[in-house]
């Protein structure tokens, strides 16, 4: 990302106080890093490229508020490699090709995290804030917001990056919860339902769920436990809301 205003808003969306540890994931070369600097913020940056790290290093070498760790963000151990203790905040440019397997590491280190802004794909943005209801709304949507507060900030233009990508970005934040932000009992279960479902978004609930060969998924086992906590059995799967999902979950 090269686009200085773009750059100046991720920094103070995150709005480090002085002093506050933030993890910056991926920081090329740095210009992102500069102005988490500028605001006093002490920055731990993953750099899985070692080329990209060691430019990272000699820019700033010296700066004694900047720690850089060549090494994939998504085999880093919070409490292990970074040496931090209480929640910390997470920002970075994020590849498009690592979007769910970093949310999936941002999810499972949830203790250690209290927010995070992302520049993402547009569309994974849209995803991400949707609400029940509307087309973006499906299992990624679930899966992020069991655990996080989800908000679109700001569209970004692919004329904003160099080289400029295909396709626009945007800015999402996510303000996480150490337990879950809705009382799933199996969360294994729930989001295997969840994910059933939305594969076959079009179908209604039950024709998208109806599996002869597994216990209760029959047509007659689902009709009979969508009926029982009031959900139509002809209503689609992007209409329901995580509440929705959970007595569900709970009653399969």
């Amino acid at each position: 990302m090269i686009d200085e205003k773009a750059l100046a808003f991720i920094a103070d969306a995150l709005s480090p106080e002085k002093g506050e540890t933030v993890l910056e994931i991926g920081p090329g070369l740095g210009f992102l890093t500069r102005e988490l600097l500028s605001r006093q913020a002490q920055v731990i940056a993953v750099e899985k490229d070692d080329k990209m790290a060691s430019s990272t290093d000699s820019r700033f070498h010296g700066n004694d508020k900047i720690k850089i760790i060549k090494k994939d963000i998504l085999r880093v151990d919070p409490e292990k490699d970074l040496g931090v203790a209480g929640r910390i905040k997470v920002v970075g440019n994020i590849p498009y090709n690592i979007t769910s397997p970093l949310l999936e590491w941002l999810i499972q280190n949830r203790a250690r995290i209290s927010e995070a802004v992302l520049t993402v794909q547009s569309e994974v943005a849209g995803r991400l804030a949707s609400a029940p209801g509307g087309k973006n709304w499906g299992a990624l949507s679930i899966f992020v917001q069991v655990y996080a507060e989800a908000e679109i900030l700001k569209e970004i233009n692919r004329a904003a990056f160099y080289p400029a990508p295909r396709v626009d970005s945007a800015v999402v934040r996510l303000v996480f919860s150490a337990a879950p932000r809705f009382p799933v009992r199996d969360e294994a279960k729930f989001f295997r339902i969840v994910r059933r479902a939305f594969q076959k978004r079009r179908k209604t609930l039950v024709n998208a769920l109806e599996d002869a060969a597994l216990a209760g998924f029959s047509k007659p086992s689902l009709k009979a436990a969508l009926e029982k906590i009031g959900i139509h059995p002809s209503r689609r799967p992007e209409t329901l809301g995580i509440p929705d999902w959970n007595r569900l979950s709970e009653m399969l």
